[in-house]
């Protein structure tokens, strides 16, 4: 009996564990224009219309395996080697196809239509995307 107890009592305090570190890390207002298409949580899976943007900052292009709609251009520039870091971040939030035409060195017919013009905000969406990313 004591032994059973005992384990109903590490799995609460695990369970209670896991929704607190979630609880404590909020998708940052920063991210909030990335929600309409991405998943942005831990764990969570891509969506049809992103890949979830979780871990994003140092990883290389094409992060999310479990996400099938990545475009041509993004393929090629994963072949290339692109790598999240906050410059390439910050040059594809701007303006997505012009930073994959400068990485792939072809111009692209398409790509992410969204584009973050205001540096402030591209500056708190890549911190917002390191605060995600260390919630892991």
């Amino acid at each position: 009996m004591k032994t059973g107890l005992a384990m109903l009592s590490m799995v609460a305090v695990l369970t209670m564990g896991a929704a607190a570190s979630r609880a404590d890390c909020p998708v940052p207002p920063s991210l909030n224009q990335c929600k309409t298409c991405h998943a942005l949580e831990p764990g969570k899976p891509s969506r049809a219309t992103g890949p979830n943007l979780n871990g994003v900052p140092g990883q290389a292009a094409m992060h999310a395996g479990d996400f099938k709609g990545y475009s041509p251009a993004m393929k090629a520039a994963q072949a290339k080697g692109v790598t999240w870091t906050d410059d390439n971040l910050f040059k594809y939030l701007g303006d997505p196809k012009a930073f994959l035409a400068e990485a792939n060195g072809e111009p692209l017919k398409n790509a992410m239509m969204f584009q973050m013009k205001d540096e402030a905000k591209r500056k708190a969406a890549i911190e917002g995307l390191k605060t995600m990313a260390a919630c892991q």
